[in-house]
C-alpha cells in the first residue's frame, strides 16, 4: 500500500495527464474518425516540436550524437507528421487529389526510422555534430519530399480509394519495420552511452514504433480498428521519446545531457586520486576543499602552502617552489582557477630526483677534482722527467759520471713520486665511487706502531730526525689493516717531510669516547694560515715542499682523510706556523 501511495505521488502529473488525453480521445473517436486522427497527431507534432526546442537550445552541451542528431530531426518530422494531418481525406484544408497523406507518412516514418539507425551507428563519435550542417540537411530533405508529393507528384502512390494500400506502400512498411528492429538491436550493444532510465525509454518507443508499423502494414482502410490501433501506438511512442528527451532534459539533466560531463569527472577523479603525488583544491578563503588521498589531507604540506598560496592570490599567476617534508622533497606548483576563484595545488615527490642530482652533482665534482689534481701535482714530476731526459738525450757524451747518475737518481725520483700520485689518485677515485670498501678487522695498534717505524726509519736517520713511538698498550683498533696502515706512514712521512734536520717526531696514542685517538706532532715548519681551511680538501692549488725540498703528491692528506671517514674515523690537526704541527685522528676502539 505505501509503495503504491508513493508511486501515485511520484507520477500523478503523468497520470492525470495520460488519463485527459484518453478522455479527449475517447469524445473525439466519438464525433467523428477526422477529429480523433488530427488530435493524435498534433500530439505527436508538438512532441516533436519540443524535443527540437530542448535539443537545440542545448546543442552546445549535448555531447549525445544519438540524442543530438534525433533531436534536430525532429522539427522537420513534426513539420511533415503536421501536413500528413492536413492532407488526410476529408480535412480539405490543402486542396489535392487522391491520398498525398499516406505518402507523406510513408515517408516521414522512414525519415524517423533512418535517423534512429544513423544516430545509433554514430553514437560512439567522439567529435560532436555540426548542427547548422544536420539543420540544413534536414531542410533540404524535408523540401524534397514535400515538393515530389505536392508539386512534381513524383512520389509512388499509397493508397487507392476502394482498393486500400498500393504494395508500395506496404513494402515500405515492412522496410521502416527492418530498420527499426536493426536500429533496436544497436540500442541494446550501445545501452551504456545512455542512463538506464533514458535506455528504457528509447527502446520501449522503438518496440511501440514497431508495433505502430505493422499496423499501419496490414489495415485495409484509413478508419479502420487496426489503423486506430497503430495511431495509438505512435502515440506511446511519442509519449516515451517526450520523457526521453523533454522530460530528462529539464528534469534530470546530469543524467542525460550531462551523463558524458558525470563520467569524465568521475574519470578524472579516479585518475588523481592514484596519481603518485598530492592534488589539493582550495577555495577563495584558502580551505581546502579537495584531496586526492587521505594521505594528502593529513600532510604536513597544507600547513605550508600558505604563503604561496597567498601569492597566488595577489599577483594570479602561477608559482612554483619546492618543500622539504619528513625527510621528503616537494616540488610545488600553484594554479590559480581564474573562473571559480579556486586554487589547484599539485605536489611532486622529487626525493628520489633529488637524490640522483645530488649523486651526480657529486659526481662531476669527483671529476672536476680529479682533472684538477692531474693537471696541478702531475705536472711537476713529469715536467723534471721530460727535463732531465732531454739534457742526456742531448749532452750524454760531454756529461760525466757521476753527472748522469745525479740525473739518474733525480729521474727515479720523479718517477716514483708520478706513481705514488698516480696510486693515491686510483685508491681515492676508487673510495668515490663505492668500488673500494674497507674489510674491517681487528688490529693491534702494536703492530701499526712496528710497520710505520720500520718503514720510515731510513728516512728519519737520513735527517737526523728523532722519531719516537709512545706506548701502544693492549688497544686495537676495527678498520682496514692496509688502509690504517697507509694513513699513518703518510702522517708520519709528512712529519719527517716539513721538519728540520735534527728535528723530532712523536706518536702517540690513547683511548677517549670509544674510539683510539693517534696523534703525530713534529717540530717542523708549520702551516700557513691560510691555507689551513683547505688543507684536507681536493683540488686546492698550493703544496709544499719539505725542509730538504722534498717534494708531494699533493692528495696524501685528502687520501687519509678519505680512509679515516670510510672507517668510521675522523682527522683534523692544529699548527702553528713556523713552530709545530700536530695531526690527529681517530678510530673506532675494538
Amino acid at each position: 500500500m505505501t509503495n503504491l501511495r508513493s508511486l501515485l505521488q511520484q507520477n500523478y502529473r503523468t497520470l492525470f495527464a495520460v488519463s485527459f488525453l484518453a478522455l479527449v480521445f475517447y469524445f473525439s473517436k466519438q464525433q467523428g474518425y477526422i477529429l480523433f486522427h488530427t488530435f493524435v497527431e498534433l500530439f505527436s507534432i508538438v512532441v516533436a516540436f519540443a524535443v527540437f526546442i530542448v535539443t537545440w537550445n542545448s546543442r552546445q552541451m549535448q555531447d549525445n550524437v544519438f540524442l543530438h542528431l534525433v533531436g534536430i530531426s525532429y522539427i522537420f518530422i513534426g513539420a511533415l507528421d503536421l501536413l500528413h494531418t492536413l492532407t488526410y481525406r476529408g480535412m480539405n484544408m490543402i486542396p489535392v487529389d487522391g491520398f498525398p497523406a499516406n505518402q507523406f507518412w510513408v515517408a516521414t516514418r522512414m525519415m524517423e526510422a533512418l535517423t534512429i539507425l544513423t544516430g545509433l551507428l554514430l553514437i560512439k563519435r567522439n567529435k560532436k555534430l555540426n548542427s547548422d550542417l544536420v539543420f540544413l540537411g534536414y531542410f533540404l530533405v524535408s523540401l524534397l519530399i514535400i515538393f515530389s508529393i505536392l508539386v512534381w507528384r513524383i512520389f509512388p502512390v499509397c493508397f487507392i480509394g476502394g482498393l486500400g494500400q498500393t504494395d508500395f506502400k506496404v513494402y515500405m512498411e515492412y522496410a521502416i519495420i527492418a530498420v527499426l528492429l536493426v536500429a533496436g538491436v544497436l540500442l541494446v550493444k550501445n545501452r551504456k552511452q545512455f542512463s538506464a532510465s533514458v535506455y528504457k525509454l528509447l527502446l520501449a518507443s522503438v518496440i511501440f514504433t514497431i508495433f505502430s508499423e505493422s499496423c499501419f502494414a496490414s489495415y485495409e482502410t484509413n478508419t479502420s480498428t487496426i489503423n486506430e490501433l497503430g495511431h495509438y501506438a505512435k502515440l506511446v511512442a511519442f509519449f516515451l521519446i517526450y520523457k526521453a528527451n523533454v522530460e530528462t532534459g529539464f528534469i534530470r539533466p546530469t543524467d542525460l545531457i550531462f551523463k558524458n560531463l558525470k563520467e569524465n569527472e568521475e574519470k578524472y577523479r579516479t585518475l588523481a586520486e592514484n596519481l603518485p603525488g598530492l592534488v589539493f583544491r582550495f577555495n577563495g578563503d584558502l580551505k581546502c576543499i579537495y584531496a586526492n588521498n587521505e594521505e594528502a589531507k593529513a600532510s604536513r604540506i597544507i600547513e605550508m602552502l600558505g604563503p604561496m598560496l597567498l601569492m597566488v592570490m595577489q599577483i594570479g599567476v602561477v608559482q612554483e617552489d619546492s618543500f622539504e617534508v619528513d625527510k621528503g622533497v616537494y616540488a610545488v606548483q600553484v594554479i590559480p582557477e581564474y573562473g571559480s576563484g579556486s586554487y589547484l595545488v599539485i605536489c611532486s615527490d622529487v626525493t628520489g630526483l633529488k637524490q640522483t642530482q645530488r649523486q651526480l652533482q657529486a659526481l662531476n665534482d669527483t671529476k672536476d677534482k680529479l682533472f684538477s689534481i692531474i693537471a696541478h701535482d702531475l705536472k711537476n714530476p713529469f715536467t723534471s722527467l721530460l727535463t732531465f731526459s732531454e739534457l742526456i738525450y742531448k749532452k750524454a757524451d760531454s756529461l760525466e759520471r757521476v753527472k748522469i747518475g745525479h740525473i739518474a737518481s733525480r729521474m727515479n725520483e720523479s718517477a716514483r713520486q708520478a706513481y705514488t700520485l698516480l696510486e693515491n689518485l686510483l685508491n681515492w677515485s676508487r673510495i668515490q665511487t663505492g668500488l673500494l670498501k674497507p674489510e674491517v678487522e681487528r688490529i693491534p695498534v702494536e703492530w701499526l706502531f712496528a710497520e710505520t717505524q720500520n718503514y720510515m726509519r731510513t728516512v728519519a736517520q737520513a735527517k737526523g730526525i728523532e722519531l719516537s713511538f709512545g706506548a701502544a698498550g693492549l688497544w686495537s683498533v676495527l678498520a682496514d689493516r692496509q688502509m690504517c696502515l697507509t694513513v699513518l706512514r703518510n702522517l708520519v712521512s709528512n712529519a719527517v717531510k716539513f721538519s728540520f734536520h735534527g728535528g723530532e717526531v712523536k706518536v702517540t696514542v690513547e683511548s677517549k669516547n670509544g674510539q683510539v685517538l693517534f696523534s703525530i706532532w713534529d717540530s717542523g715548519t708549520g702551516i700557513p694560515v691560510e691555507n689551513q681551511k683547505l688543507l684536507l680538501e681536493v683540488g686546492n692549488k698550493f703544496s709544499a715542499t719539505g725542509t730538504e725540498s722534498e717534494s708531494g703528491t699533493g692528495l696524501g692528506l685528502v687520501l687519509c682523510r678519505e680512509f679515516v671517514e670510510v672507517n668510521g674515523g675522523s682527522i683534523f690537526f692544529e699548527s702553528e706556523f713556523g713552530v709545530e704541527t700536530t695531526f690527529y685522528f681517530t678510530l673506532p676502539l675494538s
